[in-house]
């Protein structure tokens, strides 16, 4: 878009000869003028001196405005062109040496945010001018009012995304079900802790130790309500400030003291590290970045931008996966100076194995909220019943793109722990410990009747926010192709070249080797475009696709989709009209049969996209967002709410 606009404000510069030839232009005009001010006045001799005047009037605004308005188109598009090269090479340098540490990151992404920030107002303002200067000399100034209109509708829009990019963040506190614990209630853990602390040489404690159920071990320096406590803030409400130890029950009942040792000194390399603030800072940024995107986005104009802007968002995505992983080496390092190598890896394969059984265990136990078992008999009954994979199929897992952790092979790679083949023999099969009950004794029974009824009350407002979803009226909306303006535009397009290739046919010229060629691909294009019209001409009416009750109908499937199956959906209009739907990976639609209606299907990653050029009809393709929403809410609730009923049969 830069280099049209500097070409086009090449082509409106003027050379000396048209400036000359304007000049004796305008003289000629001025003489006609004369010689009509001379003669009678008419109504035809009115109009041609109307006529010359508005000529006069133009070649006038030419000579004065045409050469700097052109210059100006020039140097705005330049400006925006190479502006976006620099920019985009410098961002992409700095993504590149970001992930060295996590100092240089974040002096990388600082000064990434502030090249953003400039970008947002520096390019669309001085893409708009440039082809605001082409359209100046193009109508000689005639539309100056509504391009100033249009300038000053920019500059707000630019600013009005400065604002979404800039704005303060409110975050509030995450609330967690679990109990406090200090050197009063339990001396033995907050001594242990404090031993860690003291050979680590780390100097720093944690500001609060949490004993939950379901969070994982984990370091947050977010405030937290700790239950219990009701709905409405009240004097058993408990807020917890600064770093965060958190010390999942789950995961304790299976390890031994020295796991969990090694646990909870990586946990503190953390604090030491000041790695819990780092993230947050990234995380907003990148939050804020991605809404900016999502509004480039819906306009063309906004197009460089939003592609620097999702360059920049790669790039430093990139590096900040990268750091998070070299931070996660770091404290298993650090957690070896006061541990053995193979109680960390025992650690992390337990808790690598368990994840998956622990996390349907508590899912299962909140549906059977009812129930009268304590949460973690509960778990430990559920884990004990459940398929628990092998550790060497776990070991070769590959590593994704989307991971911020590193997998458990390149983590015991990392510390050097080689003995794999002894770790697999150990890890055959996972008991509970007794540490759980040796080392918490005092805070076990507390936690789990708070859990207990927390959950059954957050159950019981559920069931009853679920209920009145289900009851919501539903309709089945068909939406049909349609495309006639598109036929027409192909029609003209295809009759054009059969009339350039009949014309080669007549026409009295030599029938050489040259002329057969041209004839060839004339006829080529011209059955392509009539190929063309007649896909379009079967669209036109045909079903797009039909939102039921049941589901999402498409004709490339024989048996509807279920709203509970659809992950994700998400509706783009840069160029055309597209519906991508993100299914379950688990669930298979059926057979994909070719249709009139232009539909992609990708099996592997179970990816759906629907492409509408032309709706027919009062609905369009972005009016069913909210509709398909409303869909998905009542299906999740209704399957939501039959795990409840099956459950308390």
């Amino acid at each position: 878009m830069p280099l049209i606009s500097i070409r086009l404000s090449l082509h409106f510069y003027p050379s000396p000869q048209q400036l000359q030839s304007i000049n004796q232009e305008i003289i000629e005009l001025s003489l006609q003028q004369r010689e009509l001010l001379q003669q009678p006045r008419t109504h035809n001799s009115y109009r041609q001196r109307c006529e010359i005047t508005n000529k006069i009037k133009q070649h006038n605004f030419t000579l004065t405005y045409a050469k700097p308005l052109a210059i100006g188109g020039i140097l705005s598009g330049s400006i925006c062109f190479f502006t976006g090269v620099i920019t985009l090479f410098l961002i992409q340098r700095l993504g590149r040496k970001a992930g060295k540490s996590g100092k240089q990151l974040r002096t990388n992404f600082a000064i990434a945010s502030h090249i953003i920030r400039a970008i947002l107002l520096i390019l669309p303002i001085s893409l708009f001018l440039s082809f605001s200067c082409s359209l100046f000399i193009l109508t000689d100034g005639l539309i100056l009012t509504k391009l100033a209109i249009g300038l000053i509708a920019v500059a707000g829009l630019c600013l009005s995304i400065w604002e979404i990019y800039n704005k303060k963040n409110i975050t509030g506190g995450a609330s967690v079900n679990g109990v406090l614990i200090t050197s009063e209630t339990n001396p033995r853990l907050y001594q242990l802790v404090k031993q860690i602390v003291q050979k680590l040489e780390l100097n720093v404690m944690p500001d609060n130790i949490v004993f939950c159920i379901g969070h994982g071990f984990k370091v947050s320096n977010q405030t937290i309500y700790l239950y219990p406590h009701e709905t409405s803030l009240t004097e058993n409400t408990l807020y917890l400030t600064g770093n965060t130890l958190y010390l999942d029950s789950t995961y304790i009942n299976y390890l031994t003291l020295a796991e969990l040792s090694s646990i909870i000194a990586h946990e503190l390399s953390h604090i030491a590290s000041n790695d819990p603030s780092l993230p947050k800072d990234f995380y907003r940024q990148i939050d804020r970045l991605t809404e900016t995107i999502t509004s480039f986005s819906r306009s063309r104009l906004f197009y460089p931008a939003y592609l620097l802007s999702k360059h920049f968002y790669c790039s430093f995505n990139r590096a900040i996966r990268q750091w998070n992983r070299s931070r996660e080496y770091r404290a298993d390092s650090k957690a070896l100076k006061i541990i053995p190598k193979e109680y960390l890896a025992l650690a992390l394969s337990k808790i690598r194995l368990l994840q998956v059984p622990i996390n349907q265990a508590l899912d299962n136990y909140y549906y059977n909220a009812h129930t009268t078992h304590l949460p973690l008999d509960y778990v430990t009954h559920y884990v004990a019943h459940s398929e628990i994979p092998s550790l060497r199929k776990l070991l070769k897992k590959q590593p994704s793109v989307y991971d911020t952790h590193p997998t458990l092979a390149q983590r015991l790679s990392s510390v050097k722990y080689r003995e794999l083949n002894r770790l697999c023999g150990l890890l055959t099969s996972i008991s509970p410990t007794s540490l759980l009950t040796d080392l918490f004794s005092h805070e076990l029974n507390t936690l789990q009747a708070d859990y207990q009824n927390n959950i059954q009350k957050i159950a019981e407002t559920n069931i009853n926010y679920l209920k009145r979803h289900i009851n919501n009226r539903q309709q089945t909306i068909t939406i049909k192709q349609g495309g006639i303006i598109r036929l027409l535009l192909r029609s003209l397009l295809a009759s054009l070249f059969i009339l350039i290739t009949y014309a080669f046919l007549i026409a009295n010229k030599k029938h050489d080797s040259e002329w057969l060629i041209t004839v060839i691909i004339l006829s080529i294009v011209s059955i392509f475009c009539l190929r063309r019209c007649y896909k379009m001409y079967q669209r036109i009416g045909s079903q797009l696709l039909a939102i039921t009750p049941q589901g999402l109908v498409l004709p490339c499937f024989e048996k509807a989709i279920p709203w509970e199956q659809i992950i994700h959906y998400q509706i783009n209009e840069i160029m055309y009209k597209k519906l991508n739907l993100y299914l379950n990976p688990a669930f298979n639609p059926g057979k994909f049969k070719p249709s009139s209606a232009k539909i992609k299907y990708n099996r592997q990653n179970n990816h759906i996209q629907i492409t509408a050029y032309e709706i027919k009809g009062k609905i369009n393709l972005p009016d069913c967002a909210p509709l398909i929403s409303e869909y998905i809410t009542t299906a999740t609730a209704r399957v939501e709410l039959q795990l409840f009923t099956q459950n308390k049969e």
